[in-house]
């Protein structure tokens, strides 16, 4: 009798026991699967990663049938212009075929990188270091050589239905240094990234200003054109906008900017005085700062602006730290103001202050873009970038805070003095500029 009772029971036990065991063993199947999915976000990025690798060995690679020869890169958009080399040379080579004698960089460059994350990637040269096929890619040929190629290619392959075009300039960014301009590449980057490409202080623009000479005005300019041309191509369909922002001495060749492109619009971001200079000299007595690369040979305007306020009897070479930082930042406000004065609107100054909320509601849109406003989405972009340190490298990137009282707080006397009297007036100017615009 018990055996009769005590049978069924055990069959029981026995079928629970099996469930859960099958269960667990799902439960255990089911934990392993999802553990080995990626969120979509790193499922993107891997399979991106795979499709470069895929590109650069199948354009790059040596045991590749497909592989191009280096102009073959340049006229497909698989490569950059990332550096120009010039001399005694660049106008009188000895060819008569060739208007200048150039050698241009190229190699590689993973643009998602500062698209994704331009705050991470804030100058030009950061997206060069980590652009991991950049060094292996990297070659040099001569700029002229080069664009004579790309033009024929480029007027042949016009009509056909090819990711390759060409992208004007919408616009260029001068400014100070040390004054928020960085802030003003991210914004560029960030409101459409998939559309835009953003040059933040890259070499060869800035260069090939430096080339223009007077008595070859027009082989010059056209160095310059060509830099940009060759810079502006792409064969990503998606891209339409271009965006320069020049390196600050690149405000003393404004005038060949605009020479060369007499149409395109730019602005000249500017700061108070205190603040950018204590961004410039962030300890008492240092003699690394920027402001200060051109104390030993000061240049021409330094001299005379420093003769115009302290007189016939101060020299440049009298100036203390202080001073000389203040006088070469003086020389970059007064150049910018009398090019913008001169430019028929194309030009614009813009202080530091209110700088998000000018390039959301003003300059982005009405100035480089022409239309009447940016959509909600790339406003909120703008601002979501402007909430992280504008050159946030490593350890660097972190939410930003405002630091404009705590730069006056810190500057030193002579610091102020220095301010007061080479380049306040000059802030001032810009300011009454500004208020005009």
């Amino acid at each position: 009798m018990k055996l009769v009772i005590i049978l069924p029971i055990a069959l029981v036990v026995l079928m629970v026991l099996c469930v859960l065991t099958i269960q667990q063993i799902q439960v255990k199947k089911s934990t392993s699967t999802s553990s080995k999915k990626l969120p979509n976000s790193l499922q993107d990025a891997k399979k991106k990663a795979a499709m470069k690798k895929t590109m650069f060995e199948e354009t790059f690679g040596d045991k590749s049938e497909k592989k191009l020869s280096q102009i073959e890169q340049i006229m497909h958009g698989n490569v950059s212009l990332i550096n120009l080399q010039g001399g005694l040379k660049t106008f009188s080579h000895g060819n008569k075929d060739k208007l200048y004698s150039v050698s241009a960089t190229f190699c590689n460059l993973d643009w998602d990188l500062h698209k994704t994350d331009p705050s991470s990637y804030p100058m030009n040269k950061d997206l060069i270091a980590k652009s991991k096929y950049c060094e292996k890619t990297k070659f040099h040929m001569d700029l002229f050589d080069v664009v004579t190629k790309l033009r024929e290619f480029d007027s042949k392959n016009n009509n056909n239905n090819s990711n390759i075009h060409t992208m004007e300039p919408k616009g260029f960014v001068f400014h100070e240094s040390r004054c928020g301009s960085t802030l003003v590449a991210n914004s560029l980057a960030a409101f459409e990234p998939e559309k835009n490409r953003v040059y933040s202080e890259s070499s060869p623009p800035v260069t090939a200003a430096k080339f223009y000479n007077q008595d070859h005005e027009e082989v010059s300019l056209q160095i310059l054109r060509d830099t940009i041309y060759v810079m502006g191509r792409t064969n990503d369909e998606k891209e339409e906008n271009l965006f320069f922002k020049v390196q600050s001495i690149g405000v003393k060749s404004i005038h060949v900017f605009r020479k060369a492109f007499p149409q395109t619009p730019w602005i000249f971001v500017y700061r108070d005085p205190v603040q950018v200079m204590k961004s410039h000299l962030t300890v008492k007595g240092t003699t690394m700062a920027v402001c200060l690369r051109y104390k030993n040979r000061p240049p021409k305007d330094l001299v005379d602006l420093v003769h115009r306020i302290g007189g016939a009897d101060k020299t440049a070479d009298s100036l203390n730290y202080e001073e000389f930082c203040a006088a070469h930042l003086a020389t970059l406000c007064d150049t910018a103001a009398r090019q913008a004065k001169d430019s028929n609107g194309l030009g614009k100054v813009v202080n530091y202050n209110n700088l998000i909320e000018s390039l959301i509601h003003d300059l982005i849109p009405k100035h480089f873009m022409g239309v009447e406003s940016l959509s909600e989405e790339a406003q909120t972009r703008i601002e979501e970038v402007s909430g992280h340190y504008s050159k946030g490298r490593g350890k660097k990137k972190a939410v930003w805070a405002e630091d404009s009282q705590q730069k006056e707080d810190s500057a030193w006397q002579e610091m102020k003095d220095a301010s007061s009297m080479y380049l306040q007036p000059s802030y001032m100017e810009l300011e009454e500029l500004q208020k005009s615009q």
